[in-house]
């Protein structure tokens, strides 16, 4: 057997850890930092063997970058023992605060670990020094096996990636070198700082776990009442001033209770989330409920519309009347071409008192893979952000998340029991794309691709013949869940909605009215129908 390890599919490092774990009475690991989800990989291996102590030399810190986490060894010189463990506390919050541990199978395997903690069968220290090695010492039973102990040493992080996917190199050797090994451990072990053997860091690290992370375990009470206060929060809305509506009647506007509903409700939306979603159907005011927002928030702002609504600098119709009409020209608003966000961009970066930016038909921004959505994204960092759209939802669940991340920091979202918008979306995603290829490719001629909709078929449903009704109800009940999240950000009614409440009831019957189609008729002359023949015959 090679004693080289690399992850390939034959010699994955996971399944050589597992088998060794079996046969110890002691485990000694150096790694670079302490990250759960090395021990989750393990985690059948440890509640197989209860007699097994695990000792984890922690060298390293990790901080969260754009794409993840890094570890870093910093500079600890001139630190106390209490300064460099708050620091390795906060590193831990910042390894188990990701997306990659927020499921079931997560919260159900940590308590054994936080237990393994109390009952001193993993014991941690943090060495003095920042520490990049990676060393894996085994002490086995005697009676499993001749040695008393081997090591692998390589590449290998404690890390999910480091143990299965992610090419490594490492080496096994028992032969020669393992007394070294260990001594090296054991230098380093006595000279380390002790984070589980000492009764007040114990606490710290199990407190940091349990309350400071979402490993935080949130009562039905405290999700009812966050439920319950989200969303009187929502639809209770703000009074609103006298002006805005006297503002309405200058302008000849009748004053329609579902809109300054909707004015009081999105000034509340935008108190909690610095922004809000308008998305009524067409026809019911989106623009002016949006601009009676804007004139009740007294900040300066932009408008970013399609060319074609902008209006011309005479007047007449566009946002240029609208912004006019409600004196938020005077506020020094203007609007901007979507077509030229670079110089809207530039604008804004003088311009330093601009705090609200208005984006109509919003949906044109719902691929975040293109440079206009980065530009845009700038120009909205840290402002009120309202968007009006009346599709909000176009094809995929990325694209109403493309626009939440306009005002909302998916990891930071209080929109959801979790913190973690990003990863709500990355399971909507996921059960998305596997209802979509199921549809698609069902009843293909091509059996890869038919084999493929089966087994996911089978991951989503258990079942081993594909039934298209299962599809079309999943993929309602999906379209529901997503509504869910969003409708805390989200205005959205049709004249439908309106009519069926008693209190827009009577003014919904003033609306505009689409009156049954009629039949008109209409007589070619002899060379207008010569030349229609012409192109239907051509082309």
């Amino acid at each position: 057997m090679s004693n080289f390890i690399t992850n390939s599919p034959t010699r994955r490092f996971k399944e050589r850890l597992l088998e060794l774990l079996s046969k110890s009475t002691e485990l000694k690991f150096l790694v670079g930092f302490f990250y759960f989800s090395g021990l989750k990989e393990l985690y059948e291996g440890l509640r197989k063997n209860p007699d097994v102590i695990i000792k984890v030399l922690v060298g390293l810190n990790v901080d969260r970058t754009a794409y993840g986490l890094t570890e870093h060894g910093g500079d600890e010189r001139g630190l106390s023992d209490h300064e460099r463990l708050y620091r390795f506390f906060n590193s831990i919050k910042s390894s188990i605060n990701t997306e990659q541990f927020d499921n079931r199978e997560f919260y159900e395997q940590v308590r054994f670990f936080i237990d393994l903690i109390k009952d001193n069968r993993l014991i941690i220290r943090k060495t003095y020094e920042p520490n990049h090695a990676k060393l894996y010492i085994f002490k086995l039973e005697q009676t499993q096996i001749a040695r008393n102990s081997l090591f692998i040493t390589g590449s290998s992080n404690l890390t999910s990636l480091g143990l299965t996917r992610q090419q490594e190199f490492n080496v096994e050797i028992s032969d020669y070198g393992v007394e070294e090994a260990e001594e090296y451990f054991d230098n380093l072990w006595q000279r380390a700082i002790p984070v589980t053997e000492d009764d007040v860091t114990k606490k710290r690290l199990i407190d940091v776990l349990e309350k400071e992370t979402l490993i935080k375990e949130v009562t039905p009470y405290e999700a009812y009442a966050l439920v319950l206060k989200t969303y009187l929060d929502s639809f209770r809305g703000k009074d609103i001033g006298q002006r805005v509506i006297d503002v309405l009647s200058e302008n000849g506007y009748r004053q329609y209770k579902y809109q300054l509903d909707a004015v009081k409700q999105a000034l509340s939306i935008i108190d909690q989330n610095n922004g809000v979603i308008i998305a009524d159907v067409v026809g019911l005011g989106k623009t002016v409920i949006a601009c009676a927002i804007a004139f009740e928030l007294k900040k300066r702002g932009i408008v970013i519309a399609p060319p074609g609504l902008i209006g011309d600098e005479a007047g007449g119709e566009g946002w240029r009347k609208y912004l006019e009409e409600f004196y938020l020209t005077k506020l020094g608003w203007k609007v901007f071409s979507l077509g030229k966000l670079d110089e809207v961009a530039q604008y804004v970066s003088k311009a330093k008192d601009i705090e609200v930016v208005i984006v109509d038909e919003a949906h044109r921004f719902r691929n975040q893979d293109t440079k206009d959505y980065e530009l845009l994204k700038n120009i909205c960092r840290g402002k009120v952000v309202i968007l009006l759209t009346a599709t909000p939802f176009n094809n995929r669940p990325a694209d109403i998340f493309s626009l939440l991340k306009l005002f909302i920091t998916p990891k930071k979202s209080t929109i959801t029991l979790t913190d973690d918008l990003e990863f709500k979306f990355i399971e909507f995603k996921g059960t998305f794309d596997r209802l979509s290829y199921i549809k698609r490719y069902a009843h293909s001629s091509d059996p890869k691709k038919r084999q493929k909709a089966l087994s996911y078929y089978k991951t989503l449903f258990g079942h081993d013949a594909i039934d298209l009704k299962d599809v079309k109800r999943r993929s309602h009940y999906l379209a529901n869940q997503i509504k869910d999240v969003i409708e805390p950000v989200t205005i959205r009614r049709n004249r439908l909605d309106l009519q069926q409440n008693p209190h827009y009831k009577d003014e919904i019957k003033e609306l505009s009215r689409v009156e049954d189609p009629q039949e008109w008729f209409f007589e070619l002359t002899k060379e207008q129908s010569q030349f229609y023949d012409r192109v239907i015959n051509r082309y």
